[in-house]
Protein backbone atom coordinates (compact mmCIF):
# COMPACT_ATOMS: atom_id res chain seq x y z
CA UNK A 1 0.00 0.00 0.00
CA UNK A 2 1.09 3.16 -1.20
CA UNK A 3 1.69 5.92 1.86
CA UNK A 4 2.33 9.92 0.90
CA UNK A 5 4.71 11.43 3.39
CA UNK A 6 4.45 13.85 6.20
CA UNK A 7 4.88 17.39 5.83
CA UNK A 8 4.87 20.64 7.88
CA UNK A 9 1.74 22.11 8.78
CA UNK A 10 2.12 27.09 8.36
CA UNK A 11 2.28 26.86 12.14
CA UNK A 12 5.52 24.37 11.76
CA UNK A 13 3.91 20.88 13.28
CA UNK A 14 4.84 17.80 11.57
CA UNK A 15 1.39 15.87 10.51
CA UNK A 16 0.33 13.07 7.92
CA UNK A 17 -0.06 14.12 4.38
CA UNK A 18 -4.13 13.79 4.95
CA UNK A 19 -4.44 15.21 7.92
CA UNK A 20 -5.34 18.43 9.19
CA UNK A 21 -3.32 19.93 11.97
CA UNK A 22 -5.17 21.44 14.98
CA UNK A 23 -4.99 25.08 13.44
CA UNK A 24 -6.39 24.49 10.68
CA UNK A 25 -9.26 22.96 12.16
CA UNK A 26 -9.50 25.50 14.27
CA UNK A 27 -9.44 28.25 11.16
CA UNK A 28 -12.27 26.49 9.20
CA UNK A 29 -14.29 26.19 12.39
CA UNK A 30 -14.03 30.31 12.48
CA UNK A 31 -14.79 30.63 9.30
CA UNK A 32 -17.85 28.18 9.50
CA UNK A 33 -19.24 30.36 12.09
CA UNK A 34 -18.77 33.76 10.34
CA UNK A 35 -20.31 32.34 7.35
CA UNK A 36 -23.99 32.47 7.17
CA UNK A 37 -26.22 29.32 5.93
CA UNK A 38 -26.88 28.07 2.51
CA UNK A 39 -30.58 29.77 3.06
CA UNK A 40 -29.12 33.26 4.08
CA UNK A 41 -26.99 33.06 0.69
CA UNK A 42 -29.91 32.85 -1.60
CA UNK A 43 -30.00 29.18 -1.89
CA UNK A 44 -33.69 28.61 -0.94
CA UNK A 45 -37.00 26.88 -2.12
CA UNK A 46 -37.05 29.37 -5.08
CA UNK A 47 -33.48 28.52 -6.21
CA UNK A 48 -34.18 25.01 -6.12
CA UNK A 49 -36.75 25.29 -8.43
CA UNK A 50 -35.12 28.08 -10.48
CA UNK A 51 -32.37 25.85 -10.74
CA UNK A 52 -34.08 22.44 -11.34
CA UNK A 53 -36.04 23.71 -14.34
CA UNK A 54 -32.30 25.17 -15.77
CA UNK A 55 -31.03 21.64 -15.15
CA UNK A 56 -34.19 20.82 -17.15
CA UNK A 57 -33.70 22.15 -20.27
CA UNK A 58 -32.15 19.87 -22.96
CA UNK A 59 -29.25 22.32 -23.49
CA UNK A 60 -27.87 21.95 -19.95
CA UNK A 61 -28.11 18.03 -19.91
CA UNK A 62 -24.79 17.89 -19.66
CA UNK A 63 -22.15 18.64 -17.52
CA UNK A 64 -20.56 22.13 -19.07
CA UNK A 65 -16.98 21.57 -18.72
CA UNK A 66 -17.15 18.90 -21.36
CA UNK A 67 -16.45 15.69 -19.52
CA UNK A 68 -19.99 13.74 -20.49
CA UNK A 69 -21.55 13.25 -17.14
CA UNK A 70 -24.89 13.81 -16.58
CA UNK A 71 -25.14 18.14 -14.69
CA UNK A 72 -26.92 17.99 -11.69
CA UNK A 73 -25.72 21.00 -10.14
CA UNK A 74 -26.37 25.02 -11.36
CA UNK A 75 -22.99 26.68 -10.73
CA UNK A 76 -22.38 30.13 -10.85
CA UNK A 77 -19.50 31.03 -13.76
CA UNK A 78 -18.80 34.60 -11.62
CA UNK A 79 -19.37 33.87 -8.43
CA UNK A 80 -21.60 36.01 -6.84
CA UNK A 81 -20.10 37.16 -3.73
CA UNK A 82 -23.60 38.18 -2.30
CA UNK A 83 -24.27 40.03 -5.31
CA UNK A 84 -28.16 38.93 -5.81
CA UNK A 85 -28.24 40.83 -9.31
CA UNK A 86 -25.26 38.34 -10.80
CA UNK A 87 -26.85 35.73 -8.83
CA UNK A 88 -29.85 35.24 -10.32
CA UNK A 89 -28.33 36.13 -13.58
CA UNK A 90 -28.83 33.80 -16.00
CA UNK A 91 -26.41 34.14 -18.18
CA UNK A 92 -23.55 33.67 -15.32
CA UNK A 93 -25.38 30.23 -14.74
CA UNK A 94 -23.63 27.09 -15.68
CA UNK A 95 -24.85 22.81 -15.70
CA UNK A 96 -22.03 21.01 -13.94
CA UNK A 97 -22.22 17.29 -12.40
CA UNK A 98 -21.49 18.05 -8.87
CA UNK A 99 -18.72 15.97 -8.37
CA UNK A 100 -15.85 16.00 -9.43
CA UNK A 101 -16.50 19.25 -11.62
CA UNK A 102 -18.11 21.46 -9.12
CA UNK A 103 -17.02 20.37 -5.77
CA UNK A 104 -12.63 19.60 -7.31
CA UNK A 105 -11.87 21.70 -10.05
CA UNK A 106 -13.73 24.73 -9.96
CA UNK A 107 -14.43 25.04 -5.96
CA UNK A 108 -10.81 24.57 -5.41
CA UNK A 109 -10.01 27.48 -8.30
CA UNK A 110 -12.09 29.87 -6.58
CA UNK A 111 -11.03 29.55 -3.14
CA UNK A 112 -7.53 30.54 -4.40
CA UNK A 113 -8.56 33.85 -5.49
Amino acid sequence: MAWKPRRVCHCGKIIAATDLCECQIRRKAEADQRRPNANDRGYDSKWRRESKAFLALPENHFCACGCGRIADCVDHKVPHRGDMKLFWQRSNWQALASSPCHASRKQRTERRQ
